[in-house]
């Protein structure tokens, strides 16, 4: 049968959706967006913003659903961190229902390019990627007919060839950049969407003990908070986030998005200060939450990426809340039950 013969892309009242995934193109991106801390990519939040991507709109009543998400990448035995990393991920994420995982060995190779100075050709030590594979298994999905739409999550250039022929085959794909928006992917896919815009709904920072996040105006909650902890102090790493030293400018934003961390001002503590507003004068945000002028939920503990403890400025009741997630183990939070015996 003619590839042509086998498309049929669109089912009324569905939006089945398959995603085919640059696995390192998307770790390398997100973790650019922190300058110290480790980011943990959750697989299962991509899929659903990708799925929900293609609602058309809050009348759009049709259904979406996961037909399968291909996650492609490489590991090296000579580069044990990476090998950890990669099964680390597959420990986590491998068993979860939709999510496919496939790490073939990278296999280093020579290639040779033209100095654009003095035009000499120049020996390059690289390694062979997986686009190949991930091409190929994309447009054999494409000839399956069991989607509505396809999703390449990825900013690499080499797969515009791919994603002109899925579009000449009549496939609405959706162009998920890990990176930058490109111009020319943009232009020859069906729909677009940018995960700088998300990686902070998608991903938490990795850590192993307790971190606490502070300011000068609220040390004596502090001293309530480590007298009351259920770990020795060294195994706490208090942060004082007014000093550029204790965190860096580009982690402090990651954490205040990833967070929902929120501040208001000491003359009207029922408005919100709006994000934006920090990002565009950091420095100004710095200042004022270290003269209390504004404040926040502060001092706050952050334990496996999330939000354990923090503090309730605004009531004076119950001056603490412990945060409860789904799926957490029950009495997760119990160890810190010293600090609501304080009030």
């Amino acid at each position: 049968m003619a590839f042509k013969d086998t498309i049929r892309v669109v089912q009324s009242g569905q939006r089945r959706m398959k995603i085919f995934v640059d696995f390192w193109n998307v770790v390398i991106n997100a973790r650019s967006q922190c300058k110290n801390f480790d980011v943990h990519i959750h697989w299962d939040k991509l899929v659903e913003n990708a799925v929900h991507n293609t609602r058309q709109g809050y009348l759009d009543e049709t259904v979406g659903e996961l037909a399968g998400c291909y996650i492609f990448g490489s590991k090296s035995q000579s580069n044990p961190e990476d090998t950890k990393f990669v099964n680390r991920v597959l420990d986590q994420y491998g068993s979860q229902s939709g999510l496919f995982f496939h790490f073939a060995e990278r296999v280093p190779k020579q290639t040779s390019t033209t100095c654009s100075k003095c035009g000499e050709q120049v020996r390059m030590n690289s390694e062979s990627g997986v686009d190949v594979l991930l091409a190929v298994e994309m447009i054999k999905h494409a000839t399956m007919r069991e989607h509505e739409y396809l999703a390449l999550v990825s900013s690499d250039r080499d797969f515009i060839p791919l994603l002109s022929f899925l579009r000449d085959q009549g496939q609405r794909v959706l162009h998920v950049a890990a990176g930058s928006p490109d111009r020319d992917m943009r232009a020859i896919t069906w729909s677009q969407m940018n995960l700088r815009e998300l990686y902070t709904a998608i991903c938490t920072i990795e850590h192993d003990d307790y971190i606490v996040l502070t300011a000068p105006s609220c040390n004596r909650e502090l001293e309530q908070l480590i007298d009351a902890a259920p770990v020795e102090r060294n195994q706490m790493r208090v942060i004082d986030i007014t000093d550029k030293h204790q965190i860096h400018d580009k982690d402090l934003l990651f954490l205040v998005s990833s967070l929902h961390l929120h501040w208001s001002t000491n003359r009207d503590p029922s408005t919100q200060f709006a994000y934006r507003r920090i990002t565009s004068d950091l420095h100004e945000f710095r200042r004022r939450v270290a003269d209390g002028s504004l404040r926040g939920s502060l001092p706050c503990v952050i334990g496996n990426g999330r939000i354990q403890i923090q503090f309730n400025g605004t009531n004076n009741t119950n001056r603490w809340i412990r945060m409860v997630y789904a799926g957490d183990e029950p009495g997760l939070n119990d160890s810190w039950a010293k600090l609501f015996s304080q009030g």
